[in-house]
Parts: structure tokens; sequence; C-alpha cells
């Protein structure tokens, strides 16, 4: 009886080493981004209440985890939901985790991820190449809303296969087929990012494809972006060029591409730090749409812009307060499009245990 408890406890002491290496940790992290501002749309209309200022750093909570598989390999996941600070409502009704729900096998050969992801001109977007604000007070970015600056080439899409490559010489590539399954359109795109010095580089390409569902391919995009740190401040510029832009989701039951506008939006954006806390943003987008004309409809053009300046201050690495103002405008004056807005809020990043911040 004894020789057996020995034996066992070798047993155990032995197997315990690469217990401890496959240890699970799991991180709980989120972001709460309130502003109180004042905005005024054509026509007068003046409103003044809670995140009034466009697209402030969305909130969310989230979990993230990983676990050592051995061999370098590495198992994780990553679950996000969005909420509103004014109200502490979902920001979808009938989705939880509407920002991520995914999970996927890292090594020395890259990363491979399965399930609801940002598209990768979100991606491309969050990672500051061409957004100074990295889709905060002053993003320009939309989800293929009615006001046609930067696309995001709708921010998210479910059942997404990426791989993400290794950093060779600070070029990554990553790929990313979101499967329609035929009852959703498809969406199939690349990412490639150059991260070197003071030079940052991204190009992204992504392609809407119907077939099957709608018939048709509607967007076929383009986006070109960087950032070059002068050590006085950081220049960003960002082009961008879409075949076929869909409009809004109502255009599901198009069976022709033919009334689509081709897309065309120019970024320029500026960082200037003042102090080691205090950081002034300034940036400027515009863009063009051009549809031909179908059947009894005539063609038109449509000019767009938006500009914008903030301030930032950083009371700590995971809080940040800041002041800025907008204003957006397209050459037709509507409710909806022309607006300007002004206004202050708090960032504030948390996490259960020490880590990176969330962007």
């Amino acid at each position: 009886m004894k020789k057996s408890l020995v034996a066992l406890a070798v047993l155990a002491s032995a197997a315990a080493p690469a217990f401890a290496q496959q240890a699970n940790s799991v991180t709980l992290y989120g972001i709460m981004d309130v502003n109180v501002a004042q905005s005024e749309t054509h026509g007068g209309t003046t409103v003044t209440g809670m995140d009034e200022l466009a697209n402030p750093r969305g909130s969310r909570f989230g979990m993230r985890g990983s676990e050592n598989l051995g061999g370098g390999l590495r198992g994780f996941f990553q679950i996000e939901a969005g909420l509103s600070g004014r109200d502490g409502t979902t920001t979808s009704n009938n989705q939880l985790f509407n920002r991520h729900a995914w999970v996927g096998l890292a090594g020395s050969m890259g990363e491979l991820t399965l399930g609801r992801q940002d598209t990768l001109h979100r991606t491309m977007n969050l990672s500051n190449y061409n957004d100074v604000a990295t889709e905060g007070e002053l993003s320009v970015t939309t989800s293929n809303s009615g006001l046609q600056l930067m696309q995001n080439f709708g921010s998210r899409v479910n059942n997404a296969v990426r791989y993400t490559s290794p950093a060779f010489s600070g070029v990554r590539v990553r790929v990313q087929s979101a499967l329609g399954q035929r009852s959703t359109a498809s969406t199939n795109g690349i990412l490639v990012t150059y991260d070197q010095g003071p030079l940052r580089v991204a190009l992204a390409r992504e392609q809407y494809d119907g077939d099957g569902v709608t018939g048709i391919s509607r967007w076929n995009e383009v986006t070109i972006g960087g950032q070059y740190n002068l050590g006085v401040a950081t220049l960003a510029l960002g082009y961008q060029k879409t075949e076929k832009l869909l409009a809004s989701a109502a255009a599901n039951t198009l069976t022709s591409a033919a009334a689509l506008p081709d897309h065309t939006a120019f970024n320029i954006g500026v960082i200037y730090p003042v102090t080691k806390q205090l950081a002034l943003r300034v940036q400027y987008t515009t863009s063009t749409t051009d549809t031909p004309a179908s059947g009894t409809t005539a063609a038109s053009s449509r000019d767009y812009a938006r500009t914008g300046v903030s301030a930032r201050y950083a009371f700590s690495s995971r809080t940040f307060g800041y002041v800025a103002y907008n204003q957006r405008e397209v050459d037709v004056p509507t409710a909806s499009a022309n607006k300007s807005a002004i206004g202050a809020g708090i960032s504030h990043a948390f996490l259960s245990s020490a880590g990176p911040q969330p962007a």
C-alpha cells in the first residue's frame, strides 16, 4: 500500500510541470467613455446631452484569455460586448457579445482565429494608421452610413476565419474570409502593415460578395494609410477608393449594382504632443461619391467633409480626459449629415489584472 502511495506521489510530481505549462489565464477588461456635448444640426436644432460627440471610444466590457499548450503553441479567445454609459444598456439588443466572439491558436507560424471579428479595415483604423483618434472623439470612419467618409466596411463580420502572420522586418500580413454560407454575403480581404521606426504604413483591400444571396458584389475597396513620427509631431495620411458603395442595409434587395456609387476619400491628421500628458489632435477628411445614371435617374455627385480638433490630457496610462469640436457637412445640406458638436468627456480603461490596455 505504501509503495503504491509513493508511486502515485512520484507520478503526480512528475506531471505537475506539464500541467503548470497549461495554466489558463482569463482577464476581464473594458472601457467606459462618456462625453457631455452640445450638437447642432442643419436647420438649427440644438441638443445638449451625453455622447453627442460622434464616435467616442466605445464603452465595452469583455474577457480574453490564453492557455500555453506547450511546444510554442497557445490557445486563446476573446468575447466583448458594447454598452452605453448613458443608461447602462447594451448596444445590441439581440447580441450580448456584439463586438468580439472568437477563439484561436497561435504559434511560431502565426495566428488563426475563428468567429465574430473586426473587418480588416476596422483593424487598420484601430491601429491608428490613418485615423489620429483610433475611432475616438475625432473619428471619421463610418460603417456604410449616410455620411460617406472613410468606410469601415461593416465594422465587424460573423463567421470569420482570419490568419495573422508573424512580423518579418516590420511587415505583417492578415488574411480574412467571412463565410456567408449562402444566407448572407461573404467578405474576403487582405491587410498588410509595416511598422518600423518612425514609419507605420498599412494597405487593406476587402470585397463584399453577394453571389447566391443578392446576385451582386457591392464593395470593392482599397485603403492606404500611414503615419510618420517627425519628432515634434506625428503626421497621418489616408486614401480610399470604393467601387459599388453600399450606403445602407436596404440595398440588400438590389439585383443590380448599376446604381451604386463609386467613392473616393482622403484624410489628413496631426498629433502634436504639447507635454507628456497633453496632446492636440487635428483631422480633416473629404470624400466624393459619383452615382451613375440608372433608368430614369440622372447621374449625381456628392461631396462630403469633416473637420475636427481635440485635446487629450492623460491622468494615467488608463485614464484621460478630452475636449473636442467636430463639424461634418455635405454639399446638399441635410439634418442627418450636416452637424457640429462641441463637448468634453472622460475615458477610462480597466483590467482585472496587469496587462496590455484595450485599444
